[in-house]
């Protein structure tokens, strides 16, 4: 559940139905690889997923998106590919590379109005993440032919309440995901844990791990600390009032729970990708 905030300063071709936000987070640790940001309302909002846009399927194949224009526009790729072309607009096609402007013509020879050129679909609208579908409509060879159907489907995980929380899966995806610091809360105080580890652990407000403990407070005070174990999303933890042999210090354990997932403010370095430099 960690992750940085990255500023978009990145073009990326258009995708149709989907608009990608100005800056998205990106996962770290645990979460690398993942990324969270506005999908739209199709999608449910708020999602973290694996890629930064939607798979389709044609006839149970899976086609992934791949963020290099064509015409101004990603494209799909896996049985066959769906992309923009300049004369007939989507298409999808198996047996050529994307990019490839299909050909289509009448044969004026012919007596039931058949068409020669390649074999393709045109694709005049797109399905949307609410499981509905498009269809494909056969042109050149096929023209006349039976036409097909494609679906979109994103492999995600939504929010459950707001930006910052516990997100939900979605389309195949499994298990639950955590955007945001988890902010933990006992005896009227607020306990963030921190983004980075410090000697190997992290350090939630005033609880840090310290001689092999977890404490609140400075271990050997004259007026006596806090111990207990790391805080945990699974449940509380009880911090209990310690103090040296002897000492007259009086206090009262601390219960420790999770209260909510809030945004920090610390600063990292996050890698963003490569690119090539032609000189």
């Amino acid at each position: 559940m960690s992750f940085h905030y990255v500023p978009g300063q990145f073009r990326v071709p258009k995708i149709p139905n989907l608009t990608l936000p100005d800056g998205v987070w990106c996962g770290a640790d645990s979460d690398a690889g993942l990324y969270a940001f506005d999908a739209g309302s199709s999608w449910g909002g708020r999602i973290i997923s694996k890629a930064m846009c939607y798979s389709l399927y044609v006839g149970g194949s899976k086609l992934s998106p791949v963020f290099s224009s064509i015409n101004g526009y990603v494209h799909w790729t896996g049985s066959g590919n769906v992309y923009y072309t300049q004369t007939y607009g989507w298409v999808y096609m198996s047996g050529m590379f994307p990019g490839y402007e299909p050909l289509e013509e009448y044969d004026y020879g012919s007596d039931d109005g058949r068409y020669t050129g390649d074999s393709f679909y045109a694709l005049y609208s797109f399905p949307t993440g609410n499981g509905g579908a498009a269809t494909l409509s056969p042109r050149g060879r096929l023209y006349g032919g039976e036409a097909r159907e494609v679906t979109a489907k994103w492999e995600r995980w939504t929010a459950k309440r707001g930006e910052f929380g516990e997100y939900e899966p979605k389309d195949g995806a499994e298990g639950a995901k955590w955007l945001g610091l988890p902010r933990f809360r006992g005896n009227g105080e607020y306990f963030v844990r921190s983004f980075a580890k410090t000697n190997g652990h992290f350090t939630y407000g005033r609880i840090r791990h310290a001689g092999g403990k977890w404490v609140i407070g400075e271990p050997g005070s004259d007026a006596g600390w806090h111990e207990g174990e790391e805080p945990s999303r699974d449940g509380g933890v009880t911090f209990r009032f310690t103090k040296k042999e002897g000492s007259e210090a009086q206090g009262t354990d601390i219960e420790v729970s999770l209260y909510d997932h809030v945004k920090g403010d610390e600063h990292e370095k996050a890698y963003l990708g490569e690119a090539a430099i032609w000189r």
